[in-house]
């Protein structure tokens, strides 16, 4: 009795390790087929021509010159995962968050913040796709790192996920909304 006990614990413990076996060997299979399709919610860093330059040399809001932090969201009336980041959203764009939307078509830009309920304040529609050329940006969707009221970085945003990630990375304890005046040391020189 005890013999027959034994070996059906012992195939049982077998069938389990080769169970675990199988469902590794699946995980990494899925996880190679999004990485050969691109599905891999990774962000990549951006060219950015005018590092350390304001912001409101491109046409961006003045209020910037002067954040401790900020993300410059830039997106397309025309990109899907645009439209999802916007969607997610939900009418709530960050107080250190200024979404920047490049509009194929001029008569959009009223049907774009209906569309999505944007914050009129925090939103701006570029239909003539001046700021995105000013960037040297060609892809989308895009955040662009205002730190100490410059430009210092780039990055595309592939998800919702990874816009708070970037927010996330920028947040301590002095960065403040755009407009409002940093208490970091060296901060008065900007």
């Amino acid at each position: 009795m005890t013999i027959v006990l034994s070996v059906s614990v012992l195939l049982t413990a077998a069938l389990a390790f080769l169970l675990l076996g199988s469902q590794i060997e699946m995980y990494r299979s899925i996880e190679q087929l999004r990485e050969y399709g691109g599905l891999v919610d990774r962000p990549r860093p951006v060219d950015l021509p005018p590092a350390g330059e304001r912001p409101s040399s491109v046409g961006l809001p003045a209020e910037l010159d002067s954040a401790a932090a900020a993300v410059v969201l830039l997106l397309s009336d025309k990109c899907a995962t645009c439209r999802s980041i916007a969607e997610s959203l939900d009418g709530v764009v960050p107080d250190d968050v200024l979404l920047v939307i490049a509009a194929e078509d001029p008569s959009a830009d009223s049907a774009l913040e209906m569309t999505y309920d944007l914050d009129p304040a925090r939103t701006l529609i570029d239909s003539e796709r001046r700021i995105p050329e000013a960037l040297g940006v060609t892809t989308t969707p895009v955040a662009v790192v205002v730190e100490q009221g410059r430009f210092s970085r780039a990055t595309t945003v592939p998800s919702t996920r990874q816009l708070h990630a970037l927010r996330k990375s920028l947040r301590s304890a002095d960065t403040l909304a755009i407009g409002e005046t940093s208490t970091r040391k060296g901060s008065d020189r900007i």
